[in-house]
């Protein structure tokens, strides 16, 4: 720890070691209602990754038989099997290793603990579908104006090189979620070999919602990113990427698969709309929300930061609702003072944040993306494509009907 002495422990949780202030190296035990052990590994990044949300919290869940879920990074296995000893455990104890969703800090690590284990690989349906593409490949096949305009802004940021905004760089964290802090910044090659890894990959097992296995029953919770899961153990959730405590994660963007892709998908997802995109993340986090009362959420991110444990419950998932319906209110504020174009709206919705290079201005631009579509969605906002010149324009329609939209979502 940074800290000189420990923190307060939560009820309910056993601390065996402790790491860093971030979290990185802990390993922890969970009780649980029903009696299922369950232990949390603060299982940290490599070195060509993101720190910006300390390492991804691996769960090992004794109820039939052996589950781990989210592994971590690719090349974050030694830092995965030290904490397992910890526990007095070995790889080859585990039966499955199961995968929130497919981004490299949750599903990278699968291949090599899967070949130092035996252990089968669990997923749900579409990550399979999705697996061959990576990132990037998904967003180019999607020639909409918004996402050919957020494409121009990263080109015109890159060739005009670094630039400030309002401002020194802050290394501060943004209490909202960062843009893209699940993802790694550009750079090294750890990303192009999870690419070409991850699409080699064969699940064992593909998840589909509703599933039960013991007491565990899987839960498909699309919007963060497609094949996002929540797991429910008795009063635990494993929430992945789709709840966190601090921040918001980032929404994805809505999608129109390419003819290609949707063939292979069964006929439930080839409405992109249900799995991409900010309304199917609100759905998603208003389901969660409605599971019950006094649950606990066991968050891929951040269960522990600054030295002190960060829990917290469903309620998460209704107050980021309400932060969706505040950005949503902000951007509407911003075009409405004349930011018309993607580029300054997005930077005025992020003013608190310098975007000073092409990644970190690229991801709030696709969060901005995320909100303007559900704004057109709802009749708020009309998108034009500017015939004879780059870019688009938003202009507002005068009606708030996203304000009930949003608003039937989150709890009185």
């Amino acid at each position: 720890m940074t800290g000189t002495t420990h923190p307060d422990v939560p009820a309910g949780i056993t601390v065996h070691r402790w790491g860093a202030g971030n979290g990185d190296g802990m390993v922890i035990d969970v009780v649980t209602r029903g009696g299922s052990r369950v232990h949390g590994i603060g299982v940290e990044p490599p070195a060509d990754a993101s720190r910006a949300n300390g390492p991804t919290w691996a769960y090992v869940i004794e109820d039939d038989g052996v589950t781990l879920v989210d592994p971590g990074h690719l090349g974050s296995f030694g830092f995965l099997a030290d904490g397992l000893k910890v526990l007095g455990m070995k790889p080859s104890d585990v039966d499955r290793v199961v995968v929130t969703h497919g981004h490299w800090d949750h599903d990278g690590g699968v291949v090599e603990f899967a070949e130092a284990s035996g252990a089968e690989f669990w997923a749900h349906e579409l990550w399979r579908a999705y697996s061959p593409y990576s990132y990037g490949q998904l967003l180019r096949a999607d020639e909409s104006p918004l996402r050919v305009e957020m494409t121009r802004i990263g080109e015109r940021m890159r060739d005009a090189g670094p630039r400030r905004y309002g401002g020194s760089v802050s290394s501060k964290s943004n209490r909202t979620g960062e843009p893209g802090d699940s993802e790694r910044k550009p750079g090294g090659s750890g990303r192009d070999n999870y690419d070409a890894v991850r699409s080699g990959m064969k699940v064992d097992h593909a998840l589909v919602d509703g599933f039960k296995q013991g007491s565990m029953e899987y839960l498909h919770t699309p919007g963060h990113w497609p094949d996002e899961l929540t797991i429910r153990l008795g009063d635990l959730i494993f929430t992945g990427d789709h709840i966190l405590p601090e921040i918001t994660p980032h929404p994805s963007m809505a999608y129109k698969h390419p003819a290609n892709l949707a063939s292979t998908l069964p006929a439930r997802y080839r409405d992109a709309g249900e799995v991409w995109g900010l309304r199917a993340y609100l759905n998603s986090l208003h389901r969660v929300y409605k599971l019950g009362r006094g649950l606990t959420v066991m968050p891929a991110h951040r269960l522990f930061n600054r030295d002190q444990f960060r829990m917290t419950d469903e309620g998460r998932a209704a107050e980021t609702i309400a932060f969706h319906l505040e950005r949503c209110d902000a951007l509407v504020k911003a075009i409405d003072g004349g930011h018309t174009d993607l580029e300054p709206a997005t930077r005025e919705l992020f003013s608190y944040r310098p975007l000073t290079d092409s990644y970190h201005l690229m991801s709030a631009a696709s969060e901005t993306i995320s909100h303007v579509e559900l704004l057109e969605e709802s009749g708020d906002m009309v998108v034009h494509d500017v015939e004879g010149a780059d870019g688009v324009r938003l202009e507002l329609t005068g009606s708030r009907n996203y304000r009930d939209v949003i608003g039937a979502l989150i709890p009185g």
